[in-house]
């Protein structure tokens, strides 16, 4: 498998058609066509699913191809740090932040990333941890602070945040004060993630050992999707405060504090373990945990700061 065959072959998923792929890469058919042939009869799989409209990805297709980007994103990457060794920091660096921190996290790195280093651009992606996973052990980001991440496999993983969790509703009946104790959920209809989703899982084993079950009535699988039926109806969900701090403090929301037992939860920063951070990415890194440290201290995210 050659780097000048793995172009051609994204070249060809990206564009649908083998004859276009060919035309925009100046390559006659029959030669690209054979470049095709020959990666899938090296892989020993089929690459691309050939029909009348064109060409397919097929599912190790698709494997390869996003591979394939992150492999060519690494290379460019390779390629930038040796032309740019000793200048100032630049060039593109990609994070992926757990959809409970982006929304406050995501304005303060990206404007303080811009103020000290103006020759990086910083794209930051919002996703739920499988997603985000993915990105990870594809090399499609540079690192992702996330959730639980000491269970990925591939993955260096580095801790940074604990953060307490918190029932949150339109309104929290039976709660006096800013805290609820464990036990007084299972009275609560929650909306929360699947039975994959690990603060789920935490949650459910947590109430098993005490001998009950936390009352679940609809699995969803993005935080939006969450705020907008607790914001509709008599409904509440699990996350840490920083997930809905923009309606806590406007009032549209109401947070009670979990205790008897505390539930928290640790976020990781997250790397592919055979890709060697760049350093635009390493600084990126750094200044995001001064950005939470500061946080903390102003009392603008919730949370204790470790390492």
């Amino acid at each position: 498998m050659r780097l000048e065959q793995l172009r051609l072959f994204t070249a060809a998923a990206e564009c649908g058609s083998i004859s276009e792929a060919a035309r925009q890469v100046h390559l006659v058919q029959p030669a690209f066509s054979a470049q095709i042939k020959a990666l899938e009869h090296d892989l020993g799989v089929m690459l691309l699913e050939r029909n009348a409209r064109g060409v397919t990805l097929t599912p190790a297709g698709r494997k390869l191809y996003d591979g394939a980007l992150a492999l060519f994103r690494h290379v460019d990457q390779v390629r930038h740090e040796t032309l740019t060794a000793g200048s100032d920091l630049s060039g593109e660096v990609r994070i992926v932040l757990a959809s409970s921190l982006a929304p406050t996290l995501s304005g303060r790195i990206f404007v303080a990333a811009l103020a000290a280093y103006p020759n990086i651009r910083l794209s930051i992606l919002d996703l739920l941890r499988i997603a985000s996973v993915d990105l990870i052990t594809s090399r499609q980001v540079d690192f992702g602070l996330l959730p639980n991440a000491t269970t990925l496999n591939g993955a260096i993983t580095e801790p940074v945040l604990l953060q307490e969790l918190y029932l949150v509703g339109r309104e929290i009946p039976g709660v006096v004060g800013d805290t609820i104790p464990f036990r007084s959920l299972q009275k609560y209809p929650l909306v929360m993630g699947g039975r994959g989703n690990q603060l789920r899982i935490d949650l459910e084993n947590t109430a098993a050992r005490a001998g009950y079950r936390i009352n679940i009535v609809s699995e969803q699988e993005s935080l939006s999707v969450y705020r907008s039926i607790i914001l509709n109806g008599a409904y509440f969900t699990v996350v840490p405060y920083s997930a809905y701090a923009p309606e806590i403090k406007a009032g549209s929301l109401l947070a009670a504090r979990i205790v008897e037992p505390t539930v928290e939860r640790t976020s990781y920063f997250a790397w592919h373990e055979f890709s060697e951070l760049s350093r635009p990415a390493r600084a990126v890194m750094d200044l995001l945990r001064v950005c939470i440290a500061e946080m903390i201290e102003l009392e603008q995210l919730r949370g204790r700061l470790l390492g």
